[in-house]
């Protein structure tokens, strides 16, 4: 395979000339010996891959026909490729082929969708991102009359049995919210969604916790289709395979720095009207006062010791509650708001975020 070796930026229209041009004089505004933008290592199975490129995109809403902003050189020897780009917010794939905005993956590429999208880019600072790769096979036929069906398969390409397909309207939130629809996988592997008409992002995970929502954890599987994504039509049926492969921490490090941490973590105690800890509630943050519709993000559910984990992407107005349950009228579960703020919202802000915010719930 030949492979050009230089930086590409290819399909980018003239309005975008300045922010490329930004991003050509980028070390100098930076300063001498400092890089801003991303850097890693690319691997599939466990060994590196040379000549992968990694895309960056500022918007990802059409999948990989969205308009590039820039391409890395393809990755050394070692696996490792080194990406600058001006801080902000970054969505990014590697892939074995370059430029996919065209045609997308064809089957036997290589290809990584970065599970931790969209990255956050800081000034001055290289976020580290690894990646693991899976070689692009074909879709199976549909196996239900309507609706999305397939398998999902493990990075050795064996059928991936339990964890749960996850059907999303849009990228722009990393899929950390609630989805539009979710269907369990079965001990084959197989899944089936009767979705009768849309536009989709399907993305597969397996937590090793067995939760349906929450963070993924070191060991935790995630997949997303390389084709995203899925236009179905009314009444049509569509066959998809999803190669998910293990959240490795060590592809996260880069010649000895840990990956910086990705978005803002928020640490909820849920406890009952007199201070005693609940368990199995989740925490949902809404962008909106009303807290109604779909959260922007949702917590695990909390431990023994009350403990909730949420991590939010960006810095920003929060409205939180707590509950047991997803969906629907709050009926016979925990339940309650935040009430450090009359409207229960919350400032979220790197460095002055209060360590532990604490949430009392009550049977409804």
């Amino acid at each position: 395979m030949t492979v050009d070796r230089t930086m590409r930026f290819r399909g980018v229209p003239a309005g975008w000339a300045t922010p490329l041009l930004l991003l050509a004089i980028l070390p100098a505004l930076c300063g001498a010996g400092e890089f801003t933008g991303v850097r890693g290592r690319v691997a599939i199975r466990g060994e590196v891959v040379p000549g992968v490129t990694v895309t960056a995109w500022k918007e990802f809403g059409k999948g990989l026909a969205s308009v590039p902003f820039a391409r890395s050189e393809p990755t050394n020897a070692e696996g490792i490729y080194s990406l600058p780009l001006p801080p902000g917010s970054w969505f990014l794939a590697a892939a074995g082929a370059g430029d996919l905005s065209a045609t997308g993956p064809a089957e036997g590429d290589l290809f990584c969708y970065y599970g931790g999208n969209p990255v956050r880019v800081e000034p001055g600072r290289a976020t580290n991102v690894g990646f693991n790769m899976v070689r692009v096979a074909i879709d199976p036929e549909p196996g239900i009359p309507h609706g999305v069906s397939g398998v999902v398969y493990d990075e050795q390409g064996e059928p991936l049995a339990g964890g749960t397909v996850y059907f999303y309207r849009s990228p722009a939130d990393g899929f950390r919210g609630i989805p539009g629809f979710f269907a369990r996988v079965g001990q084959d592997g197989s899944f089936r969604a009767r979705i009768r008409k849309g536009s989709f992002f399907v993305i597969a995970r397996k937590r090793g916790s067995g939760e349906l929502f929450g963070p993924t954890e070191i060991g935790d599987y995630f997949g997303y289709y390389t084709r995203n994504p899925v236009v179905l039509k009314e009444g049509e049926a569509v066959g998809i395979r999803i190669d998910a492969v293990p959240r490795l921490g060590m592809l996260e490090k880069f010649e000895g720095f840990a990956a910086q941490g990705r978005g803002i973590p928020l640490l909820v105690q849920v406890t009952d009207s007199s201070g005693r800890p609940v368990p199995g509630v989740r925490v949902l943050a809404y962008r909106k006062e009303g807290m109604t519709g779909f959260p922007a993000y949702v917590s695990g559910k909390s431990g023994d010791d009350g403990r909730a984990d949420l991590t939010v992407l960006d810095e920003g107005t929060y409205f939180l509650l707590a509950r047991e349950k997803l969906g629907g009228p709050a009926e016979a579960e925990w339940y309650g708001k935040y009430a450090g703020s009359p409207d229960h919202s919350l400032e979220v802000r790197k460095g002055t975020t209060p360590a532990e915010v604490r949430i009392a719930v009550e049977r409804r």
